[in-house]
């Protein structure tokens, strides 16, 4: 017990150390107009914020080009201002392209924790010509899914470039109290010479911890909201499949949904949805599923989940690791209705409430009774100082018959200004087929984690029992004790093109609980960053695993290469190559390599094309006999006629499959949630119809046709 109340007290006089009194932030009576020029009077009136001290290639240097940040509001709104110099703005990385694509170009960037309780982050991302990303951060890891309603005009000078940024507060979550005190961090990213500098300057100690490091400001007089949207949504699909060698109707239906947002407070928000349109815009990349062990995950880009979705986010988790989310929303599927409260019920306080309908086998009414599964999720929230926190969850999926039951406690601890610990435990109850019989089982994790400038390690032990279940999150692998610790150090270079080597290794030793084999997993390498975003990353990888209670091994080497390797062209490629186990039924180790690359072209500032490629192939050992081999090409095009209206245009070759996609979108929209989409895609595969059945053909054979209209609009009280 004295030994905690000294780690407790410790950590509270190492917060204290880094508390700083809020800077109060003036009020305009005139607000500036949003034009992308810093010409207005209120601007020569406010305090710039100049020292910017770079994070990325080092640590604590001056940044390379002068930038100016400056802070405003009035009841209704913030307003922030950007003068960023640039000496060859020409040079500048910056095109007119959709929203959330600009991650890889010149940009500023706005953190700021509206709470400032240090849980989380809204991040709000410019370009030089006014183009917008936003996502939202927590514990470390920045979700690009999030949508807000900002505004923003940028302009390209002689200079550099100017940027002026207008967020309502009815687009934010903030304290019910006067006066309110934000956390923010200004952020400047230039392009070409992978340089990432911030103000106020990150501390050395606490390494790229953006959630403890933001400066306090105080604001007096906001507007509380009683927040009301509605989001009406009109959506049509029309859908062809072959059915006797010749296309038929399988699909043809319109659909009106509507989704609405009541602001209790200011700070507690509640989500309501009525047949609420979860389509996504863009068919999800193909990814290569022969021969994989674990499912296969895809991100969540649908809006309603959005809100509050870091909320349901747990300690001791990690997207590499067994077990990555315990609510994972993508497994709601296509719910009828749903409602969920998210936010804070005090300044200590976060709660999370969901509850969803999902008729995921796309059911009639009349069938509702053998195929709707009820999804409900409850989540509190305490915080400490500083990111610390405890919280607990629980999670039901309930169908006709079946059912699976988590829950369990998770929680943080900031130990000092770079070291923290986490942990979680979670147990389920789950029968999971008719007639089934119940099986319960847990998982628990800790982890101690240390990040500054120069070191990054983790060490963390994990159980995750045989018969664990989380049919609402996602867990690849279940009857494992691991042990895993990885680290690594960085050394920094002043001058050249190659800025920052950092050599690294990880150890992973896992135990088959089923089994009682243990099984190891080592990486040794390193990583070299230099100018224009590059990067070149290597490891070796001596490893084997544990499959069907035999152990085989999975010896490899790893190569990773990104760079902007002029302005108009970006590529990203990954290299395995090694031994690899056949996931059959009687298995075996075979060899073979896996290969990404992906290339970027820019010739215009409104047009963009992607070609990324996909493959991997399976030999045998002894005999060298190839097995498979599965490629997938996707070209992807864009044409942006305004920041606000695109037209874009996907095909995809799948060699293993034997499949041609094809994925036609014209977009547009005035701000999220304000959209109107207009598509068209087929699916063709080397079949042909004899008569009787369909076999095997020579020639590419339509097999499906879809076309969709939506249509949204955003209405705010």
């Amino acid at each position: 017990m004295r030994f905690l109340i000294l780690i407790i007290g410790f950590s509270l006089c190492s917060a204290a150390l880094y508390a700083q009194s809020p800077v109060a932030v003036a009020k305009t009576i005139k607000p500036p107009v949003l034009d992308g020029v810093l010409d207005d009077e209120i601007w020569t009136s406010l305090p710039r914020y100049t020292d910017f001290k770079t994070y990325t290639p080092n640590f604590g240097s001056n940044a390379a080009f002068a930038t100016s940040a400056m802070i405003t509001f009035d009841e209704k709104n913030l307003y922030l201002g950007f003068d960023c110099k640039d000496p060859e703005p020409d040079k500048l990385k910056a095109t007119i392209s959709a929203r959330d694509q600009i991650k890889s170009e010149d940009w500023v960037c706005v953190n700021f924790d509206p709470f400032f309780d240090q849980q989380s982050l809204v991040t709000l991302y410019i370009n030089p010509r006014g183009i917008q990303a936003d996502g939202r951060s927590s514990a470390n890891k920045e979700d690009m899914g999030a949508d807000f309603v900002f505004y923003s005009k940028a302009t390209i000078t002689s200079e550099g470039y100017q940027v002026e940024i207008t967020v309502p507060f009815k687009s934010l979550r903030y304290p019910k109290k006067d006066p309110i005190t934000m956390g923010f961090i200004f952020e400047r990213r230039i392009q070409r010479l992978s340089e990432q500098s911030t103000f106020p300057a990150l501390n050395a100690a606490q390494g790229m911890n953006f959630l403890t490091q933001t400066m306090g400001f105080s604001f007096t007089g906001i507007k509380h909201y009683t927040l009301m949207e509605l989001l009406p949504a009109f959506t049509y699909n029309f859908k062809q499949a072959q059915n006797e060698g010749k296309l038929g109707i399988s699909n043809n239906k319109p659909s009106i949904g509507l989704t609405g947002t009541i602001g209790l407070t200011s700070q507690l928000i509640l989500d309501m949805a009525i047949n609420p349109d979860f389509s996504q815009v863009e068919s999800d990349a193909g990814q290569i599923s022969q021969n994989q062990r674990y499912a296969l995950f895809y991100p969540e880009k649908r809006p309603f989940f959005q809100e509050g979705k870091s909320n349901f986010d747990i300690a001791g988790t990690s997207e590499m690791g067994f077990f990555q989310q315990v609510f994972h929303t993508r497994q709601i599927v296509k719910p009828v209705a749903a409602i969920k409260l998210t936010g804070k019920v005090s300044q200590h306080d976060r709660v999370g409430f969901l509850y969803a309908l999902d008729n995921p086998m796309d059911a009639a009414p009349g069938d509702y009774g053998k195929s709707l599964i009820n999804y409900g999720i409850g989540r509190l929230q305490h915080s400490f100082n500083d990111d610390s926190y405890i919280g607990a969850i629980t999670t039901i999926n309930q169908g006709t018959d079946t059912y699976n039951r988590v829950g369990g406690l998770d929680g943080r601890w900031r130990l000092n200004p770079s070291t923290s610990a986490e942990f979680n435990a979670l147990a389920s109850s789950s029968v999971l087929t008719k007639g089934g019989d119940q099986k319960t089982d847990w998982t628990a994790t800790a982890k101690i984690s240390r990040k500054t400038n120069r070191l990054n390690g983790e060490i963390s032990i994990q159980h995750i029992g045989t018969d664990f279940k989380t049919e609402s999150g996602f867990l690849v692998r279940s009857g494992v004790n691991n042990i895993t610790s990885d680290f690594t150090y960085s050394f920094y270079r002043d001058k050249g093109f190659v800025r920052n080597i950092s050599p690294f290794f990880y150890g992973m030793l896992n135990q088959d609980i089923q089994s009682g084999i243990w099984e190891r997993d080592l990486g040794l390498g390193a990583s070299i960053s230099g100018q224009r975003s590059t990067r070149l990353f290597f490891f070796v990888n001596p490893s084997d695993e544990v499959y069907r209670d035999h152990r085989f091994k999975t010896h490899s080497f790893h190569a990773q290469i990104m760079s902007q390797i002029i302005q108009s062209i970006r590529i990203e490629g990954e290299y395995r190559f090694g031994y690899r186990t056949r996931y059959v039924e009687n298995p075996y180790t075979g060899w073979g390599n896996t290969a990404s690359f992906t290339i970027n072209f820019q010739p215009l500032k409104k047009f963009q094309s992607d070609l990324i490629v996909s493959y991997s192939d399976f030999y045998q050992v002894e005999s060298t006999i190839k097995e498979f081999s599965y490629l997938i090409l996707r070209s992807r095009n864009t044409f942006q006629l305004s920041s606000k209206l695109f037209v874009r245009g996907i095909v995809e070759y799948n060699s293993f499959e034997k499949n041609l996609l094809t994925d036609f979108l014209i977009s547009f929209t005035y701000i999220p949630g304000t959209v109107v989409h207009l598509g068209y895609g087929s699916l063709y595969e080397k079949l042909v119809w004899n008569g009787h059945e369909y076999q095997p053909g020579s020639d590419y054979l339509e097999t499906v046709r879809g076309f969709f209209f939506k249509a949204s609009y955003l209405w705010r009280n």
